[in-house]
C-alpha cells in the first residue's frame, strides 16, 4: 500500500498496512471523543478507521463486542463488523491502542430527533435489538468492569452505573470547595444518590427484565437513510448484561429529548446537553418500545431511577473529558432539570403508555 498521508496521527498510518484495502487516496478525521474515527478512502473504496477508548481496549471487551456484531447483523439488526486484516485478525494494536476498520456506510447521521418518525424508528429498533441480543451466547460471559477507575474509584462491579460506586464520585464533587456555588444541582445529586441507593437497590434491580443493552443508546451512535429509516446501530464498547431500563432510559432522553443545540458527535458537552423532556415524547418512545418489545410493571416504575443512574454517570464521566478548571461546571450544569421533570411528570407519561 502507497502511504500518502494527510494530516493524521502517526498511528493510523501505521495501522493501515495491515489491512488489504487498495491504494490509500486520504485520511480526514470523522469524529468521536473517547473512540475517534477517520475517513478512509483508498482506490476500492471508503471506509471508517476506529480508534477505541482505552477503558473498552481489553482483548476481552473487544471480543464480546465484536461477537455481538455479528449475532446481531445475524438476527437482521442493522450494524456492522469489523474488517478483517490480513492475517484474519478483527483489530490492530499500535502501542497502547486499539483500532478497528469498518466498511464506510453512507447515511445521515441526525444531529436532532424532533421528527417524531425519527424517534419512533429508534424505540422500534431498540426493542428489537434487546430481543436479539438476549440470547448472545457470550451474554453473560464479561467480568466486572471499573467504570470509574479514572475518576480515583477503582473498584469493579458487575452492575454498571453502581449506586454505591457513584456515590464515592460524586462525593469528591461535592466535597470540593468550589461545589457550593452549584447548590441546587448538588442538592439533587445528592437526593438522587440516595433515592438510587435505597429504591433501586441489588434486588429491585436484579428483578427487573434483563438482556445484553447497548449502553450508550444516543442519536451520535445512530445512522438513518434520507427516508428516515434506521440502517445502523453502532459504538457497542460497553455493551453489556443489563436490565432493559438502562437503555430505554437513555433513549427516552438522548433521542425522545428535545435539543436545545444541533448535536456535534465530536463535543462531550454537546453529547451531554440536558435535553427538553415533553409528557408527550416520553409517552411516545415507551409506547414504541411497548408495542415490540412488551414491558413489564416493575420497569415502568423504575425507568426514571435507570435514567436518573444514566444521567448522573454521564456527567461524572464526561469530566475526564474537560479541562480541570471546567469539570465542576460540566458536571453540575443544568444537571436538576431533567431529573425535576421527572419528579414532576411522570405519572403524566404513564396515564398515555
Amino acid at each position: 500500500m502507497d502511504m500518502t498521508p494527510q494530516s493524521s496521527p502517526d498511528f493510523v498510518q501505521r495501522c493501515l498496512p495491515a489491512y488489504d484495502i487498495g491504494e490509500l487516496k486520504d485520511v480526514q478525521a470523522f469524529g468521536g471523543t473517547a473512540g475517534k474515527t477517520w475517513r478512509v478512502v483508498t482506490d476500492r473504496g471508503a471506509w471508517l478507521l476506529r480508534l477505541r477508548g482505552l477503558r473498552t481496549s481489553s482483548d476481552e471487551l473487544i471480543a464480546f463486542d465484536h461477537g455481538l456484531r455479528q449475532h446481531l447483523l445475524g438476527r437482521r439488526i442493522p450494524t456492522a463488523t469489523p474488517v478483517p486484516t490480513r492475517a484474519g485478525q478483527t483489530v490492530v494494536r499500535i502501542d497502547d491502542r486499539a483500532l478497528e476498520l469498518y466498511a464506510f456506510i453512507d447515511g445521515v447521521g441526525m444531529r436532532d430527533s424532533h421528527a417524531r418518525h425519527i424517534l419512533a424508528e429508534a424505540s422500534r429498533t431498540l426493542a428489537r435489538l434487546h430481543r436479539a441480543s438476549v440470547s448472545y451466547p457470550a451474554a453473560q460471559a464479561l467480568p466486572p468492569v471499573a467504570q470509574y477507575a479514572s475518576l480515583g474509584v477503582p473498584d469493579a462491579s458487575d452492575r454498571m452505573e453502581d449506586p454505591g460506586l457513584l456515590c464515592r464520585v460524586y462525593d469528591q464533587f461535592l466535597k470540593h470547595p468550589d461545589a457550593q456555588a452549584y447548590g441546587d444541582a448538588a442538592q439533587t445529586a445528592t437526593r438522587w444518590l440516595e433515592r438510587l441507593r435505597t429504591r433501586f437497590d441489588r434486588n429491585v434491580y436484579d428483578g427487573l427484565p434483563h438482556t445484553v443493552t447497548h449502553g450508550d443508546f444516543t442519536l451520535a451512535n445512530l445512522l438513518f437513510d434520507e427516508h428516515g429509516r434506521l440502517i445502523g446501530v453502532f459504538d457497542y464498547d460497553w455493551a453489556r448484561w443489563a436490565p432493559r431500563v438502562r437503555d430505554i432510559a437513555d433513549g427516552m432522553f438522548f433521542i425522545g429529548g428535545r435539543r436545545r443545540t444541533p448535536l456535534r458527535a465530536e463535543d462531550i458537552w454537546s453529547l451531554t446537553e440536558a435535553a427538553e423532556l415533553t409528557v408527550d415524547r416520553c409517552a411516545l418512545w415507551l409506547r414504541e418500545y411497548r408495542d415490540i418489545g412488551a414491558l413489564a410493571a416493575a420497569e415502568f416504575e423504575t425507568i426514571p431511577l435507570a435514567f436518573g443512574a444514566r444521567w448522573l454517570s454521564v456527567r461524572a464521566e464526561g469530566t475526564a473529558k474537560v479541562a480541570p478548571e471546567d469539570r465542576l461546571r460540566f458536571c453540575f450544569g443544568n444537571l436538576a432539570e431533567p431529573l425535576a421533570w421527572l419528579d414532576a411528570n411522570w405519572p403524566a407519561v404513564m396515564a398515555l403508555v
